[in-house]
């Protein structure tokens, strides 16, 4: 009987390699189940990343092409201007270092981050906007007034 399998063995030594080496690629690329802890599901929306005391106010931008080639996937920091129309005149500077986000379900549509008490002035003044990219490291984000600047004459005698 041993000669039997001995035999059997050297002339199947392909086949019996072949069936050895499939069971240990099997059992090495055996899929491991992941901890629950370590899978965190990707966000849907971009409302989860508001912080308190803010609001995420969707503007219209007139330069978004070219704005979309400057900026990140997520988007950055702008200074914001009104861009001419033939209702309004442009120019005017709106708001100084405000965060714009991109919407991650259509890039072509820009948020802007800001107080919640400012966001109302903001949605006083109709689109669209120019944004302007800043640099990301400077802080103080402000909506800047609509009126203009006092002049003040003193006359000495």
């Amino acid at each position: 009987m041993k000669t039997k399998l001995q035999l059997l063995a050297k002339n199947n030594l392909m086949i019996l390699a072949f069936v050895i080496l499939g069971l240990v690629s099997y059992i090495a690329t055996r899929p491991t189940s992941e901890p629950k802890d370590t899978f965190l599901p990707e966000p849907k929306s971009v409302d989860t990343f508001i912080p308190r005391g803010f609001s995420l106010v969707p503007i219209e931008v007139a330069n978004a092409d070219s704005l979309a080639s400057l900026i990140g996937d997520v988007g950055g920091v702008v200074d914001l201007y009104l861009a001419s129309t033939e209702k309004q005149k442009g120019g005017l500077k709106v708001g100084s270092k405000l965060k714009l986000l991109r919407a991650p379900l259509n890039p072509q549509q820009y948020a802007v981050l800001i107080r919640d008490t400012e966001s109302s002035r903001l949605l006083s003044y109709t689109g669209p906007f120019i944004a302007v990219v800043q640099n990301p490291e400077e802080t103080g984000a402000q909506l800047t007034s609509s009126s203009p600047a006092k002049i003040r004459v003193e006359y000495q005698n």
